[in-house]
């Protein structure tokens, strides 16, 4: 095939708002997700998995809530990455499954509890979903490409499954948090900023999806 048969790359600069963008939902991700004057309520989504597991009324029953889906966003943006930047040079494509992977291999079990994992229930589900990430990092990288005129659409989808969760989640711990603490607990700006970055790019993928439809 002659060069000016070649399919033609999109130009580096056309990633970086989507970058930018991620990079945002990251920083909001590890940012502070409940606001309350305390230091010790200063809990990012990451943290709320772990700490909040032995909240009163999780553990009473009352509050039937997934805890996991606070640890979805991290697999989310994981596997975004590689799928965003499938058409781009494999260098790029790559380092962004890289990273796409590490982002996913951080929601896996800690050690110990990582070696009996998948077979005990609480630790199970988040097993599977970080070896799940961190193996579709590497299909998007490898074949994401594929899905041509489906690609935006995927990322609307997988974003959406992978987001709202997280954030429906934390609107239902927050009146619970509330009456443990005898004070007003609301979004911290962590969880603002991840919600705007992560419509910013909802809306990004839609918008791409409708022009390529065109």
């Amino acid at each position: 095939m002659s060069d000016s048969q070649a399919p033609s790359r999109p130009a580096s600069w056309q990633y970086v708002p989507g970058g930018l963008l991620v990079l945002l939902a990251l920083l909001g991700y590890y940012g502070p997700w409940i606001r309350q004057r305390a230091a010790g309520l200063a809990w990012n989504a990451y943290d709320l998995f772990d700490l909040l597991r032995f909240l009163p009324q999780i553990e009473a029953g009352a509050l039937h809530v997934n805890l996991h889906t606070l640890r979805l966003p991290l697999l989310g943006l994981g596997v975004l990455l590689p799928l965003g930047l499938a058409a781009a040079r494999p260098a790029l494509r790559w380092s962004a499954a890289a990273v796409g992977a590490c982002l996913s291999a951080a929601t896996l079990p800690p050690y110990p509890q990582i070696l009996t994992a998948w077979q005990t229930p609480g630790w199970n589900a988040v097993l599977w979903w970080g070896l799940g990430g961190i193996a579709g990092a590497g299909l998007m990288a490898g074949f994401g490409a594929r899905l041509g005129r489906f690609r935006p659409w995927v990322a609307l989808v997988w974003l959406a499954g992978t987001g709202l969760p997280a954030l429906f989640t934390l609107r239902q711990l927050l009146p619970a948090l509330t009456v443990l603490h005898h004070t007003p607990v609301g979004p911290g700006w962590g969880a603002w900023l991840y919600g705007v970055s992560w419509l910013g790019l909802l809306l990004g993928a839609g918008w791409r999806g409708i022009q390529v439809w065109r």
